[in-house]
């Protein structure tokens, strides 16, 4: 059988007053909304059967909400929690989802539609097939910038790596009609600052919907390695720089569709996932925490795609590394997947030097060459 292939686009948006996310200095709850939220979701039935991918204009889902969303896509759905796969674009101005500050009301409303969206999606099954296209876009800048004394600021670092790379995959129907899109590149959500009080989806969320506008197909975006890359402009107050962000991305988008390419028929779905071990800093482990962390990371196969994500912020380098080292010819990989637990995983050469991603990670040197290779073993799971 060929794969068969829905997707679905719900509003979000919050009614009620939430706190916003991303940011510790913001003192009250929103003022506002300047573009409002959605959520996106892709349901794929493969000769082994269903999987399900899900994007929302977060910052990221957090464990607690996966937990009780899971049973019920699987009672209503009968959708194998291994083959659901979460991630937020992880924009810094929508609400927060965990902790003391949380709408309740509004999670709740959330976790709701993340089940709608799946069942819209499946009802609109019908056969597909995938297309991937490769191209590069400029809106992201290195942001771990050495001052002249040294010290490593959040700034701007134009000659420091960074992972350029965005991978579209096309789904359609077989006369070519769009059912949905599938985007990997790796940026903040951060050209709005603290001081911004209104809802946005940032520049990924402005830019998903000029794409819908165009194709008339949902397009989830999963963030790949963003823990040091943040937008070129930002962050700041304007809305304009936003708008023009997205712009650019929404170009580069359009001319990476103009050269998409046929993938090996695959009718093979599935999910995996695994717990790793990321060893801790001293101080953690002086303060009777243990010498490791247990992660949990998550994949998921669509014939020939292939994703595997971190629940917290991996480096550019990571995932450079990650996707020349896959058995397969099309990977995804990327942050912000699955629970917002996971932390900062600075590659080794950042403790040199320090900086924000250093201070605040839970991890030892050490801990991203351990990533590195368990994410290429989820990878192999997924064969």
């Amino acid at each position: 059988m060929a794969l068969m292939g829905g997707a679905a686009v719900v509003d979000i948006t919050p009614r009620t007053p939430c706190f916003l996310a991303g940011y510790a200095g913001r003192d009250h709850e929103h003022e506002g909304v300047h573009d409002p939220l959605s959520l996106r979701t892709l349901y794929v039935r493969g000769a082994n059967g269903d999987v399900l991918m899900v994007s929302a204009d977060i910052l990221w889902f957090y464990e607690d909400a996966i937990g009780r969303v899971l049973p019920l896509l699987e009672a209503e759905l009968g959708l194998l929690p291994e083959n659901v796969f979460f991630c937020g674009t992880h924009t810094h101005s929508a609400p927060i989802v965990n902790g003391d500050r949380v709408n309740r009301e509004w999670l709740s409303g959330l976790e709701k539609q993340v089940v709608a969206a799946a069942a819209l999606a499946k009802s609109r099954l019908q056969p597909v097939e995938l297309k991937v296209g490769r191209g590069t876009c400029k809106i992201g800048i290195n942001r771990r910038e050495q001052r002249p004394d040294g010290e490593v600021v959040l700034g701007k670092n134009p000659d420091g790596p960074i992972d350029r790379e965005m991978i579209v995959v096309a789904v359609d129907t077989a006369d070519a009609k769009p059912v949905a899109r599938v985007c990997n590149f790796a940026c903040h959500g951060v050209v709005l600052g603290q001081r911004n009080y209104r809802i946005s989806g940032d520049w990924p969320g402005l830019a998903a919907s000029a794409i819908e506008a165009n194709t008339g197909a949902p397009f989830l975006f999963f963030n790949g390695g963003a823990a040091n890359v943040n937008p070129r402009v930002g962050p700041q107050d304007s809305f304009e720089p936003v708008e023009e962000l997205a712009a650019e991305f929404v170009g580069d988008f359009k001319k990476i569709c103009e050269k998409l390419e046929e993938v090996p028929e695959d009718e093979q779905v599935g999910g995996a996932g695994k717990v790793i071990h990321l060893p801790r800093k001293l101080r953690d482990v002086e303060d009777g925490r243990g010498k490791v962390r247990k992660i949990f990371v998550r994949g998921l196969r669509i014939g020939s795609l292939r994703m595997a994500g971190f629940p917290g912020e991996v480096f550019s380098e990571t995932t450079e590394a990650v996707k020349a080292g896959s058995l397969h010819g099309l990977t995804m990989v990327g942050s912000y997947a699955g629970g917002g637990h996971g932390g900062y995983v600075p590659v080794d050469e950042a403790y040199e030097t320090g900086g924000y991603e250093v201070q605040v990670s839970p991890y030892a040197e050490g801990a991203e060459a351990v990533l590195r290779a368990e994410f290429l073993e989820l990878l192999k799971m997924l064969a």
